[in-house]
């Protein structure tokens, strides 16, 4: 089962961001994305599509930065700032990828992925009680959603 989109995969190594895009595609649409910014730096969508193409080509450092500029111009899309707390987790910074999806469920206390999330990021921390807690939530607001059935099948793991 694939992990529900938004949500950081557990035990894949770190990618440096010359390793990470295999698809020559991706770094023309990248490339795209950053010479329309320039036209129009302030553009939310511009903004958001930059953000996320770096998040999906494992450019994880360039879509941190991308993902705080974009949250400075629309800080209320709270799914930008789980994205941005997946890319701490990516490149190791746990500390600051907790603190920023708990942001998310603070404002939005019943964000399924954020709550997902969090306990993939305690989990792999080792920290179990905070990471059943966490997954047990996302299974209580929905448990047939993907996210809701992967930390079904984690908990029953771990």
């Amino acid at each position: 089962m694939q992990l529900p989109s938004g949500s950081v995969q557990q035990n894949v190594p770190q990618q440096d961001e010359h390793a990470a895009v295999t698809d020559p595609s991706v770094v023309t649409k990248i490339s795209e994305l950053e010479k329309e910014l320039v036209s129009d730096p302030n553009n939310t969508d511009l903004n958001l599509q930059f953000a996320n193409a770096l998040h999906d080509a494992k450019f994880y450092p360039r879509a941190i930065e991308s993902y705080k500029k974009y949250i400075a111009l629309d800080p209320k899309n709270m799914d930008a700032r789980v994205d941005l707390g997946i890319c701490y987790f990516e490149v190791g910074n746990n500390q600051q990828a907790v603190k920023e999806i708990e942001s998310v469920i603070t404002l939005q206390p019943k964000h399924q992925m954020a709550m997902f999330n969090l306990g993939i990021i305690q989990l792999s921390s080792q920290n179990m009680d905070e990471a059943k807690k966490w997954l047990k939530k996302c299974v209580e607001i929905d448990p047939q959603s993907t996210a809701g059935l992967r930390a079904q099948q984690i908990l029953q793991q771990h």
